[in-house]
């Protein structure tokens, strides 16, 4: 609650008090009062009973309702709700805490409310108001002086009339919800109204949508202003030129204020909070006027900006500094420059330091030590070296603890277990070394949130030892826990979120684990060597499990059907293990579950038809013994994103309805034993951009219509979701396991199967296609001279195919072609030349007899080539006619000494019987091959001789 808030509610409880001293008995609520809040319940959804109470006679004893002790009148209605807390954790920042549950009214207010003519007090934030307009009736309220209407399901525009409230002193109409989302929202067109205020000293339109508004300069007259919160307002750098005299709070975050601070800021002296976070799109200096002008700034905040160059020393001068956050910004120096200023006078109030996320260096040192009231350090994500130094531990007070990223090395000194206030430590993604023991640990009773992993860190830690705290987050993945499974974890009852993953664990999964943390959310064990089999009881004990993470390791035995009774289950990953049996036939009351990859494993059976229930975006059954036909309800998966069911034993015909799954972006049957045509309908499939049929017994033409792929010819119109799953592809020769590289991929592998006809002319409209593989089939005709057409081919292998013709100039226009596999085929004539295509070796193009040039060996005749029998006999006759006679009598003598000799050998075979059997055997196989060559032979010397 705010503190002007506080003082009103003083003001309203001790003119209570004084009334009440002059009176007998204090005065009950009005009639006509009590009847308009009566009439607000009928409109009001009420599930957690807060207006109970509203039933008694007397409603100055309800509960959010406040009268005037001596008249009786209604002056204060707080119908805030209960399930948001304000926390008061500095002097200028308001902490909205969010417990979940079921507490907010919901409906619409009723014009009753305008009958409180005396109310001074109205609070009905955090609610949900079916997102109706501000009531104008409330602009009737005119001896309101606070009015709090933040976060109440409000959307529209805001009334005028609001501008009649002329005693108003707080205003908030804040829409932005906790952590920068907002709700749906408001809008104003015009400002003039804020003008009546004179007495206003709180004012709170973030989240307002003020684009088109018009008046800014009406904030000038508001003499008393204090509190002024416009963030996320959609403001431009020309919408705002005021003049502030009085204003000491001022949030101008999440807009768009262009390259440089106005000047009209820069100006200000009495700022003691201010925000400019996410406010400003080009690169600029730190804004020093700000620091030189406000001597007592408490809170600066100018995140996220591409703010640049080193950051100025004199921010330690600010001797009431209470909390600094510059991250996500370009800010380079040395870390110690700052924080080891010898002039500075921040190091006693400073409790918040946030500087991480740029590009900062040196080494951490003993300096910190003098920040003995710091709470909160975030450094994350710069270049900060060297150990972390035993003072920094020596900082009682604090809470949090962020390191990541960075290029910290040495041990973690074991001072670290003596921050009995310390509940969240990230140093992740460092150089550390060393072991983690109880000393560590030992007196961390606030401990909550730990990410240690990504570091060269030992966890030594006793199976028999029992911490002192309960964790909710874990994570020290590539850390090394094992061989046996962290026994210290059982104690912890309280955990979300688990991240042991590649750990050196060789071990089976406890049973006590699968009952230790009933509310786990979320669990990674992947790339361990976990043995043994999934407890079938997994789902009824870890019911609120959303992510199972357990991929690449060696479990054995079934998947459980209890994880079907896992009803808030989004992603599930058994990649790589030895699972085996039939895939549970049971999902069909799952509502959230959107990824599942249970590949590489020993599955048996058909597809179950209740995964078609699952709104799945990804499904991964490759790599196993998958049997049977394409369920016909796969055409029902309207999110199915991408689909990967390579390496089964999937049979029948590729369906005409898989065009129906009009979301799919992946499609992989690879190496199954699909038969049959590609069907036409795969056309359909407008959002397609990785493709793979390879490996199958398909046969017919490519269907002509490829053309069509509108991902793959236009990329523009694409959006990829992000997946922590991922596929194989075969692109370069080599296969490739894709994760979120998939979303930039666009590949076509139609490789491995009987496909004839020729190369459709569809595939050079694919300007974005990236790998093309038809090889291994029985294409024929041409390449299309249209091929340079795709103009972002990295990889094109058409080898094993019976194409001919020559390989047109136009191929040499791809300049990011960097594999290219035309083997086998039947092509001929000069290989192009080109830059790119200058990179290729002779395998390129062997195995085509008619091919001549760089690389290969053969020389075309333009290059001055000459057959053999020319280098013998050192003819070089350019006209060719004696080339020509000399190869007429090669033919002409060609056909007498095959005669001669034939004779010899039938002479021979006369006198030895056994000689003559075989002989006449094996001839009756040849001689027919013989007669044909001879024939040939006499048709060229007779063809040679008419010329």
């Amino acid at each position: 609650m705010h503190l002007l808030a506080l003082f009103l509610l003083l003001a309203t409880t001790l003119s209570c008090a004084d009334g009440g001293a002059m009176a007998a008995t204090p005065a009950s609520c009005i009639e006509t009062e009590k009847e308009a809040l009566l009439q607000l319940r009928p409109g009001l959804l009420d599930t957690s009973d807060r207006l109970s109470s509203w039933s008694s006679d007397d409603c100055c004893k309800w509960k959010g309702v406040t009268c005037n002790c001596v008249t009786g009148n209604v002056e204060r209605l707080d119908l805030r709700s209960p399930c948001v807390k304000s926390e008061i954790h500095y002097e200028w920042m308001i902490d909205p805490v969010l417990e979940y549950g079921n507490c907010t009214l919901t409906g619409k207010l009723s014009p009753s409310l305008a009958q409180l003519r005396h109310l001074r007090y109205l609070d009905l934030s955090w609610n949900n108001f079916s997102y109706g307009e501000i009531p104008a009736f409330l602009g009737s309220l005119t001896s309101l002086e606070y009015l709090n209407l933040s976060n109440a399901g409000f959307s529209g525009k805001v009334p005028v009339q609001l501008g009649n409230l002329s005693n108003l002193q707080y205003l908030d109409l804040n829409t932005i919800l906790g952590y920068g989302y907002t709700s749906k929202g408001m809008t104003v067109d015009n400002l003039d109204w804020l003008s009546k205020f004179s007495s206003m000293e709180h004012l709170d339109l973030s989240g307002v949508d003020v684009t088109s508004g018009r008046g800014w300069q009406s904030l000038s007259s508001l003499s008393s202003l204090r509190h002024l919160g416009i963030a996320g307002c959609f403001l431009n750098d020309s919408s705002l030129h005021v003049n502030f005299t009085s204003i000491k709070y001022l949030d101008l975050s999440d807009n768009a204020l262009g390259s440089a601070v106005p000047n009209w800021l820069l100006n200000l002296t009495n700022i003691r909070y201010l925000d400019l976070s996410s406010s400003f799109q080009e690169d600029l200096p730190f804004p020093t006027e700000i620091i030189n002008n406000n001597k007592h700034l408490g809170f600066l905040h100018i995140f996220n900006n591409p703010m640049q160059g080193e950051l100025p020393q004199n921010i330690s001068n600010l001797c009431e500094l209470y909390s600094l956050r510059l991250s996500f910004n370009h800010f380079t120096g040395d870390i110690s420059s700052l924080l080891a200023n010898p002039s500075g006078c921040f190091q006693s109030t400073l409790r918040f330091l946030d500087l991480g996320w740029n590009n900062l260096s040196g080494h951490l040192g003993e300096e910190i030590r003098s920040f003995k009231s710091l709470e909160y350090i975030d450094l994350a994500s710069n270049s900060i070296e060297g150990p972390i130094p035993e003072s920094l531990f020596q900082l009682s007070s604090l809470k949090y603890l962020n390191l990541m990223y960075n290029q910290l090395t040495g041990s973690i000194p074991e001072g670290m277990g003596q921050l009995s206030n310390l509940i969240g430590l990230d140093i992740n993604h460092n150089r550390l070394t060393g072991m983690v023991t109880e000393q560590h640990l030992a007196n961390l009773t606030s401990l909550i949130f730990m990410e240690i992993s990504l570091n060269d860190l030992v966890i030594n830690i006793s199976a028999a030892w029992i911490p002192p705290f309960q964790l909710k987050y874990l994570s020290m993945s590539y850390c090394q826990a094992g061989p046996k499974f962290p026994a210290w974890l059982r104690t912890q009852r309280k955990m979300s979120l688990m991240d042991i993953s590649n750990c050196g664990i060789s071990d089976v999964i406890p049973e006590w684990f699968y009952s230790s943390s009933p509310d786990l959310e979320g669990i990674n064990l992947s790339v361990n060597q976990l043995v043994g089999q999934i407890h079938q009881r997994f789902g009824d004990m870890m019911p609120k499990l959303r992510d199972i993470n357990f991929k690449r390791n060696r479990l054995d035995g079934r998947i459980p059907a209890s994880m079907c009774k896992m009803m808030d289950l989004f992603a599930v990953d058994l990649l790589n293990n030895s699972l085996s049996g039939p895939i549970p036939n049971c999902w069909r009351s799952l509502r959230a579950l959107d990824g599942m990859d249970l590949g590489n494993n020993n599955l048996t059976g058909h597809i179950p038809e209740s995964l078609c229930s699952l709104p799945l975006t990804f499904l991964g059954l490759r790599h196993n013994n998958l049997q049977g036909p394409l369920p016909r309800c796969f055409s029902n998966m309207s999110y199915l994103t991408v689909l990967d069911l390579s390496q089964n034993k999937l049979s029948g015909q590729i369906p005409s309805w898989i065009g129906a799954i009009s979301r799919l972006s992946v499609l992989n049957l690879d190496s199954n034993s699909f038969s049959g045509e590609i069907p036409k309908e795969i056309c359909q499939l407008g959002h397609i951009r990785v493709l793979s049929l390879a490996g199958n017994n398909l046969s017919g033409n490519i269907p002509l219509c490829f053309g069509n792929l509108t991902i793959l010819a236009d990329p523009t119109s694409a959006i990829f979701g992000f997946y922590g799953l991922g596929i194989d592809v075969n692109t370069k020769s080599s296969t490739r396991f894709y994760t979120t590289q998939l979303q930039y991929l666009y590949s076509i592998d139609l490789s491995n199967n009987r496909l004839g006809g020729s190369i459709a002319e569809g595939f050079t409209q694919l300007h974005s296609l990236q790998n093309l593989n038809l090889s291994r089939n029985r294409l024929v005709g041409q390449i299309p001279p249209e091929v340079s057409n795709m103009r972002n081919l990295e990889s094109l292998d058409l080898s094993v195919n019976q194409l001919s013709g020559s390989i047109p100039q136009s191929l040499s226009q791809l300049s990011f072609l960097s594999y290219l596999n035309l083997s086998l085929n039947h092509l001929s004539g000069r290989i192009p030349a080109g830059p790119q295509l200058s990179t290729f070796k002779g395998d390129s193009y062997s195995g085509n007899n008619g091919l001549c040039g760089t690389p290969l060996s053969k020389r075309c005749s333009e290059d001055g080539e000459q057959s053999d029998i020319r280098k013998q006999h050192g003819n070089d006759d350019s006209d060719g006619k004696d080339n020509e006679f000399y190869a007429l009598w090669i033919y002409a003598g060609a056909a007498p000494g095959f005669v001669v000799g034939l004779l010899g050998v039938c002479i021979s075979l006369y006198f030895k019987h056994s000689w003559r059997q075989s002989f006449f055997l094996w001839s009756d196989r040849v001689l027919s091959q013989m007669l044909v060559m001879k024939a040939i032979a006499i048709t060229r010397v007779r063809k040679a001789f008419r010329k």
